[in-house]
């Protein structure tokens, strides 16, 4: 059975408690748009190494994709059963896996499409903060492809750093205040690297939860997506369908739209007079500020 091309791989990224999994849930709700489980792809499984250009696949993410398919009631198509059974043997030789980086790449961006083309739809959004950093990698293994949109969204910091840092008590890992102010600075700054960059989108968080319809409405036609009214009233649903069991801290995503403050409830005040000292507010306003002007613009021209 033929199935669709795919038309638009979307990659919603930036400092997770940020409002991507918001975002993502009000996206999937679009009739032309398939969306999954954070499948954590490219963050968990390739790394950043001395004397390697770009990212190089560190560990076998075979188990993953299996993992993957599960939380999506899916069945392994071409691309997912390379991982199971003739691509398997090489994954278990170590060695070789920085030399299978790219062919490896792009058979798991080949299982998105799959799960997109099953539901014969051929735009899909995958959300996983973390991918931020593999921006300039996705790009290059589109190579004369379509290159993938990436929807940066940007939240306040002392917020995020505060909600991060809340979630994060039930991780295997917690982060304590100073490792959530550091990655709120690093991943802001990389975002603001490419505000000139074609194919990205910047959503701000204070927009979409206080203004969520023309928000929406900007992102939508700069991703070439026509306006569909259901997508506030439906996007509940889709979020129940896009967190696992294990993901306790997204239990509210799909609960009324409006802004959420953690910072008084998760810091104390100490804590939060040294994180204002610490993180980079600059970087949220440059970004801020050119969201502003692209919507100016947007809006005189319409």
């Amino acid at each position: 059975m033929n199935r669709p091309s795919i038309d638009k791989r979307i990659f919603i990224v930036g400092v997770p408690r940020s409002g991507t999994t918001l975002l993502q849930s009000l996206l999937a709700t679009h009739s032309e748009v398939a969306s999954f489980t954070e499948s954590h792809f490219f963050a968990r499984h390739f790394g950043f190494l001395p004397g390697f250009a770009e990212p190089v696949l560190t560990r076998d993410p075979a188990p993953r994709v299996s993992e993957f398919l599960a939380e999506n009631d899916a069945v392994p198509g071409d691309a997912a059963q390379w991982f199971t059974h003739e691509g398997r043997w090489r994954l278990r030789v170590k060695p070789l896996l920085p030399f299978q980086s790219r062919p490896v790449a792009r058979r798991l961006l080949r299982v998105l499409d799959e799960l997109a083309q099953r539901r014969d739809l051929t735009t899909w959004v995958e959300k996983t903060p973390r991918h931020l950093r593999y921006i300039p990698f996705l790009e290059r293994l589109a190579g004369s492809e379509q290159s993938p949109q990436f929807v940066h969204l940007v939240r306040e910091g002392m917020q995020v750093v505060a909600s991060l840092h809340e979630a994060s008590q039930n991780w295997q890992r917690p982060y304590d205040v100073d490792t959530c102010v550091a990655r709120w600075n690093r991943d802001v700054a990389l975002s603001l690297s490419r505000l000139a960059a074609p194919h990205d989108h910047f959503v701000l968080y204070e927009e979409l939860t206080t203004r969520p319809e023309p928000t929406l409405r900007r992102l939508l036609a700069g991703l070439d997506l026509p306006w569909e009214d259901t997508m506030l009233e439906q996007y509940g649903q889709a979020a129940a369908a896009l967190k696992t069991n294990d993901e306790t801290w997204k239990a509210g995503v799909g609960r009324r739209i409006r802004p959420a403050a953690t910072s008084d409830r998760a810091l104390a005040h100490e804590q939060q007079e040294r994180v204002r000292e610490s993180l980079r507010a600059d970087l949220y306003r440059q970004i801020a500020d050119a969201v502003a002007r692209r919507s100016d613009t947007l809006d005189s021209s319409s």
